[in-house]
């Protein structure tokens, strides 16, 4: 094993919260903390690993440094393609990094020799971020935060949210994803780790025993999962008040096995990427390293009861970080007090690495699946051709290359690498005068070197090593076509039988040259073909500025064009006629508000607005003919709504005032609609204006949001060239908005922005069917709804099931109480859910509706273990399966089905 500390991998002594080694295994990135920022940098392999290289001062050390990150970096991972550089800080950002070019530029503080640009940054945690992941085949980034929650992001479509995991109850503070690719693995401070599937990003199991007596002392918990996916090592377990790594098997989840021997806490453990033989090759094991807070270092083989190297007093601080290469052999160790160290080991010490055949077989054997495509390169994977004729056709195509290849004449070629570089040699040396007249009048003529700008590099960055740094600055990687859709010359333009590939899309727009028009003078006065064509590959500054051009002629050329008039459009006919408007209600000497108990007692708060009262408008708040508050009015009050928390008033000039209904104290600054009010209602907490132009708004008061954001309901109101009238408004204590159009109620649905129809007149004219249970509280709302759309009945159980013998009434029956049960969990009312679920599984059961009854059912069915966990709106999913079943064990046809229910319980 070889050790090595490199003293130049610092800033300052400031803490390295992170490391991460690239896949190609040229450079690894490490994140911090700045003097005044967060630190992500990107440092050069080839010092570490070569004396020599270390030694001589033109092979750069650092690469580039990174200092966009307002907070401290606490986590860098690449992404197993080696494009992207993921970093997550104390400012609740997650960055994406790609490399724009590979060449020298100064910036404050000093020289990058690559540059790298953020090209996403993804917002959605509140506080500081402790970890991010890629998963193994690169559909997912996972971030972890100490808001308690997780976030997938969509890694082929950033910065999509795939969803927000927020079962955790303390920091969350790692992640691992499952290398088969159906599980993520959290530990958070809540003294748990917890097992989500990716197919639902669900919670599979908890596991809290290992855990229930660690303090939340450590600043990071880095999980790792085994190669083979059968283990989990987890960070900062106690076994007999003694610190480990805990040991999570597989399918059942369970804990007995720990890794003993640090003296505090560990906080981050790494499985290395593969699996290795003996020198029999018959078993194969693991290896895992540990860091831990006793600045010590441990290595194990899964073979061994021992570690195979500890190293105590690695560092002078907290480990904080582990990285292996991607061959296996190289380890990478930061601390918090701001250096690394580099481990190298030997196959005889580790043992000959399992083959990426030999693993994908252990994955089949035991998954019945390969493993997710880590690391893997879709161009040269292995194609099975299965087709005699095709396998001919290759095999022609394979002679005709290698006859190609061995008729080329050696002159030839190099003929072409002398074109080539002959053609670099002449772009460097182009040169361009500059004219400056002196205080004198005399003229001083100053020759500037032009350099063509570097384009930005579509793929992963080739390795630092292959370039030197004083002949190669300014290389370009992968050149793109030029800014502004202009057409690429390929160098094969010259072969028609040749086609070129189509050009790869542009990540990075260009920098743009210091004096651009110098720049389109070069290429444009060249007059080599050659020349030319490399001038177009490289020179962006040229097309760009044709793009420029093309943009200004574009908007001249329409500024110019005559204004001559235009015919109507039919659709500006109908947009005309379709304008919705609703009447606005007239202004009233006096408006006459309750906001207390309801009821004009000697205990009721009353709210009186009078208008225009001796000039003024004036509202003030009476008890007992008192008055205990009042405030003026700009203008004339036209709606106004209040309760015991909050006083609303909408006035003529759209202005809207919001008052405490028991001090009247101003809640909220004036702002005004961009609508006259036609409408307005307050309950609770929450407030509902209905304007004319048929949208609606809501407030939260409490938290001074925006629940439902002008959501538009003029579609409903439309009747040809006639608009319908509203024929009541209400707001649920949640905040749903209601309103009633012809015989219809709607809510808002606002993860949807659809209004939902909650009821209608037509249900009960129809299938004639009731609610079923007169018990239920009025005061429910879905049932509140419906009894003011006079939908409600007082019908029995068993009058409500006799009306449904008529077979040509099931489907109709069957869609209202579906209805019933989606619109009572859209209302979020969990007794009308529970009570309109029990209906639905009792009629299925009479009707003996066995398909859907196993669907509806199967809902309400948990993981082994899980009993009590499921819930659904607040109720115990198993809580309402048990109760479904003592409904089925009624009906013997379906005793099958009742077994296989009751057997999922238990």
């Amino acid at each position: 094993m070889k050790l090595l500390k490199p003293e130049w991998v610092c800033r300052e002594g400031r803490p390295i919260f992170s490391v991460h080694l690239h896949p190609d295994g040229s450079r690894f990135a490490t994140g911090g903390q700045g003097q005044d920022c967060g630190l992500v940098n990107i440092w050069n392999m080839a010092p570490i690993r070569n004396e020599i290289d270390e030694a001589n001062e033109n092979v750069p050390k650092c690469l580039c440094e990174m200092t966009n990150h307002l907070g401290c970096v606490n986590s860098v991972r690449w992404s197993c393609d080696g494009k992207s550089l993921a970093s997550g800080g104390d400012d609740a950002l997650v960055m994406i990094w790609q490399i724009k070019y590979q060449g020298s530029s100064t910036s404050f503080g000093g020289t990058n020799h690559e540059q790298w640009g953020c090209v996403n940054m993804l917002r959605g945690h509140s506080g500081d971020i402790l970890g991010v992941a890629w998963s193994h085949d690169q559909k997912y980034l996972a971030s972890c935060s100490v808001d308690n929650t997780i976030i997938i992001w969509n890694a082929k479509d950033l910065p999509q949210k795939v969803t927000l995991i927020t079962g955790h109850e303390g920091l969350v503070k790692g992640l691992s994803w499952d290398p088969v690719g159906k599980y993520m693995a959290s530990q958070s401070d809540d003294h748990s780790v917890r097992i989500w599937r990716t197919n639902d990003w669900k919670e599979v199991k908890q596991i809290r025993e290992p855990f229930k007596k660690c303090g939340g002392t450590t600043h990071v918990l880095r999980l790792s999962w085994s190669p083979d996916g059968k283990f989990i090592v987890t960070a900062h377990a106690l076994n007999n008040d003694g610190p480990t790594a805990q040991i999570i098997e597989r399918g059942d989840w369970k804990t007995g096995i720990d890794f003993v021997g640090h003296r505090k806490a560990v906080e981050v453990v790494s499985f290395n990427p593969h699996l290795f033989v003996k020198k029999d090759g018959v078993d194969h094991h693991g290896c895992i390293a540990l860091g831990s807070r006793d600045r010590s270092l441990s290595v194990w083989l899964t073979n061994l009861k021992r570690p195979l190297v500890v190293l105590h007093d690695l560092f002078t601080d907290s480990i904080l970080d582990l990285s292996w290469s991607k061959d296996g052999y190289e380890l990478i160790v930061c601390s918090t007090d701001g250096s690394v160290a580099y481990l190298k080991f030997t196959a005889k010490e580790l043992g000959a690495k399992v083959s990426e055949q030999a693993l994908d077989e252990i994955f089949m054997a035991t998954y019945g699946s390969q493993r997710a495509a880590k690391n893997r390169n879709a161009n040269t994977s292995t194609i099975l051709i299965e087709d005699p004729t095709m396998l001919k056709l290759v095999d022609q195509q394979e002679t005709v290359v290698k006859g190609a290849m061995t008729s080329t004449p050696l002159k030839k070629t190099l003929n072409k690498s002398l074109e080539m570089v002959s053609t670099t040699a002449a772009i460097a040396s182009i040169t361009k005068q500059i004219e400056t007249k002196t205080s004198d009048g005399r003229r001083r003529i100053t020759p500037v070197t032009l350099t063509t700008q570097p384009s930005s590099v579509s793929g992963a960055p080739l390795p630092f090593t292959s370039f030197s740094p004083k002949q190669n600055k300014g290389v370009i990687m992968d050149p793109s076509p030029p800014a502004g859709g202009g057409k690429k010359p390929s160098p094969q333009s010259n072969n028609p039988s040749i086609k070129s590939p189509p050009p790869k899309p542009m990540r990075f727009e260009p920098l743009s040259p210091i004096n651009e028009p110098k720049q389109t003078e070069v290429a444009e006065s060249s007059k080599s073909g050659t020349l030319k064509r490399t001038l177009d590959t490289v020179a962006i500054p040229k097309a760009k500025k044709l793009k420029l051009k093309r943009s200004k002629v574009s908007t001249t050329v329409e500024a110019s064009k005559p204004s001559t008039p235009q015919k109507p459009s039919s659709l500006s006919s109908i947009a005309k006629h379709s304008q919705v408007s609703l009447p606005v209600p007239d202004v009233e000497g006096v408006l006459t508000l309750v906001v207390s108990n309801g009821l004009q007692d000697k205990d009721s708060m009353v709210v009186q607005i009078n208008n225009n009262a001796s000039s003024k408008n004036i509202i003030k708040c009476l008890k007992n003919d008192a008055i205990i508050w009042s405030n003026g009015l700009p203008t004339a009050a036209v709606v106004a709504g209040g309760n015991s928390v909050v006083t609303c008033v909408v006035c003529s000039d759209k202005s809207v005032h919001m008052y405490s209904s028991q001090s009247g104290r101003l809640l909220l600054p004036t702002f005004h609609l961009s609508s006259p009010p036609h409408a307005l209602k307050v309950e609770s907490s929450f407030v509902l204006v209905i304007c004319s132009n048929a949208t609606a708004t809501v407030w939260d008061v409490d938290s001074f949001k925006a629940t439902v954001r002008e959501a538009s309901f003029s579609h409903l109101v439309q009747d040809g060239k006639k608009n319908l009238p509203l024929e009541s408004v209400d707001l649920t204590a949640t905040g749903v908005p209601a309103i009633s159009i012809k015989g219809t109620t709607y809510v808002y649905h606002n993860d949807m922005c659809v209004w939902l129809e909650a009821c209608t007149r037509m249900e009960t004219s129809e299938i004639h069917l009731s609610d079923s249970v007169v018990s239920l509280d009025y005061t429910l709302p879905l049932r509140t709804l419906q009894k003011s759309s006079g939908l409600t009945r007082t019908d029995t159980v068993g009058q409500m099931l006799s009306s449904l013998r008529n077979p040509s009434s099931v489907a109709g029956s069957l869609s209202y109480l579906e209805a019933q049960v989606s619109r009572s969990y859209l209302m979020q009312s969990p007794l009308e859910y529970s009570h309109w679920s029990t209906t639905y599984v009792r009629y299925l059961v009479r009707e003996e509706q066995e398909l859907r009854l196993r669907e509806f059912c199967g809902q309400f069915t948990t993981p082994s273990g899980q009993e009590g966990k499921g819930q659904v709106l607040g109720l115990t999913k198993h809580s309402l399966l048990r109760n479904f079943l003592s409904i089925i064990a009624g009906n013997a046809r379906l005793q099958r089905l009742y077994a296989e229910l009751r057997d999922s319980l238990e």
